[in-house]
């Protein structure tokens, strides 16, 4: 009776333990779908069967001359299918399949009976001129592990591909060479291995295709693609500035999900999700664009076995997103900074200058990299990256900029009044803020403070109005504990203009022409 109340006692502590911790798992993977859902907003993968699928497994590849390449373990026709002993299933083997004008997939046939062998075939890769085919094939000796070959294309040959030689030291011995891919551009080969001096698991590496057809020296793809857990089958797009890949680490939803990186100065921006509409929680894989919106994805229905689906992209226009742009200490709402937004490779995406609110409108591209400039007189600019998953934090704060000291003057930007009106806006108190600090920092400093207007308007409107902004500006700095009898102003009106632009200023002139100047009355620039 001790043994079983034991007994009973353990399962029931194991089972709450395990319901325990359950709940935990499932609200970070909640929160891992919710980042990439909201990044992947505005678009959609919608999936349909391509008609080439059957009970056993089918994996896309690449094209060969408008056709189709997959690896399939189904017997197709008169061709035999060898049993792989170390995986307990059939031997994969390469056939080329046609392709219609709605990207369906039909009447496989073996693609090659000169490469073919009678263990397990992994996925082959060409040159853009098709005449060099990389391909990969199980070690004879080494179950699992796979070795990379070449070989080049000879339509005189009644084997086609010819001059077959296994790829040597190119990684060391014992290891695997897997999902080998080659740019659009023909200069360099992709492959995963699970060589030594990666991340972990299997890394994607690079290698240069020489003139000659010789590879140069390996480059592991770094951090932002590889991760302790596998990445394979990298895919690049025709124009080389997009990388594909499938990894089970980064933000994931389980399995092998598919990712993409920009290619920026030949380095590889982080990877993001592709988005729940296209991973699932099992292994997606050998993704491939066959244009802009539309491709095919291999994706695991049962351990091991896979159907080859075509997608399409649709895309949605999403609401923008509204940031604020504040002063860094106080959080003061400033307005008219410009900001500028623009994509990895340096194209704008869009400009806005933030309301009296401090306010912006953002356009989110979905799966998107983007650089935010933010520039704004008397401020130091901000210049900053971020992603649709690593989104911009707002607001956006900005740092003032330190007034600029002369032997007549000190020079900050535009002091801001209230429309026709002498009240200092709040963004400007903290402009003035900077003028407080230099005369607490020089006691003899004295000021002339002089306000000036545009010329719109009556000249005796504009005298009385420039007379009380400069007044408020003495104001503000005796209550900040300036000696008023350091500080004297006047109002100018449009009578010194800075710009003499007549009556056909533009909006530029008319704001630099309204302006407060701090002149310094006694020269204090050996005490400076």
């Amino acid at each position: 009776m001790k043994l079983l109340a034991k007994l009973t006692f353990l399962l029931f502590f194991s089972v709450n333990i395990g319901y325990s911790q359950e709940p935990q798992r499932l609200e970070h993977l909640d929160s891992i779908i919710n980042v990439i859902n909201n990044s992947t907003k505005g678009l959609r993968f919608v999936l349909s069967d391509t008609g080439i699928n059957s009970e056993l497994s089918e994996v896309g590849t690449t094209f060969f001359m408008n056709k189709y390449v997959i690896l399939s373990n189904k017997k197709r026709r008169h061709y035999t299918t060898t049993y792989n002993d170390s995986t307990k299933t059939f031997n994969n083997n390469l056939y080329c399949v046609n392709v219609d004008q709605e990207g369906n997939l039909s009447f496989p046939l073996l693609f090659s009976s000169a490469l073919d062998s009678d263990k397990e075939e992994g996925s082959i890769a060409f040159t853009p001129n098709q005449k060099t085919i990389f391909y990969t094939q199980e070690n004879t000796s080494k179950p699992g592990t796979f070795d990379l070959y070449k070989a080049e294309l000879d339509l005189n040959s009644k084997d086609y591909w010819t001059n077959v030689q296994k790829v040597e030291n190119l990684i060391p011995a014992g290891y695997s060479i897997e999902t080998p891919t080659v740019s659009a551009d023909g200069k360099k080969l992709f492959f995963a291995s699970n060589m030594p001096g990666g991340f972990g698991g299997f890394d994607l590496y690079e290698v240069a295709i020489n003139e000659n057809g010789s590879l140069g020296n390996l480059k592991n793809l770094g951090s932002n693609i590889n991760t302790k857990e596998d990445e394979k089958f990298p895919n690049t797009t025709k124009d080389n500035k997009y990388l594909f890949f499938s990894s089970k680490g980064h933000l994931n939803t389980g399995g092998f999900d598919v990712f993409k990186s920009s290619i920026v100065n030949n380095e590889y921006l982080p990877a993001l999700n592709l988005g729940t509409s296209i991973n699932t929680r099992k292994d997606d894989q050998a993704f491939i664009l066959v244009d802009e919106d539309k491709g095919y994805i291999s994706s695991e229905k049962a351990p091991g076995d896979f159907d080859i689906l075509k997608f399409k992209i649709n895309r949605y226009e999403t609401p923008n997103k509204t940031y604020q742009v504040v002063e860094k200490e106080t959080l003061t709402p400033l307005p008219n900074a410009k900001v500028v937004l623009k994509d990895e490779f340096g194209n704008i995406v869009s400009e806005a200058i933030s309301n009296d609110k401090g306010e912006i409108k953002l356009p989110l591209n979905p799966i998107s990299y983007n650089t935010i400039l933010v520039n704004k007189e008397g401020y130091l600019p901000v210049e900053t990256m971020f992603t649709s998953e690593n989104i911009l934090s707002n607001p956006i704060k900005l740092e003032q900029d330190k007034p600029v000291v002369t032997e007549d003057a000190i020079v900050i930007e535009s002091i801001y009044f209230e429309f026709n009106k002498a009240t200092i806006t709040k963004e400007s108190q903290l402009s003035l803020n900077k003028i407080v600090n230099v005369l607490n920092e020089y006691p003899e400093m004295r000021l002339d403070i002089g306000a000036h207007t545009d010329n719109k308007g009556s000249d005796k409107y504009n005298i009385v109005l420039s007379q009380k902004r400069a007044k408020s500006t003495v104001d503000y700095l005796t209550s900040k504990g300036i000696s008023r009898d350091r500080l004297t102003y006047k109002g100018y009106g449009e009578s010194k203009p800075l710009i003499d632009c007549g009556g056909k200023c533009t909006a530029e002139e008319d704001q630099k022409n309204r302006r407060v100047e701090f002149n310094i009355v006694k020269n204090t620039k050996n005490s400076i």
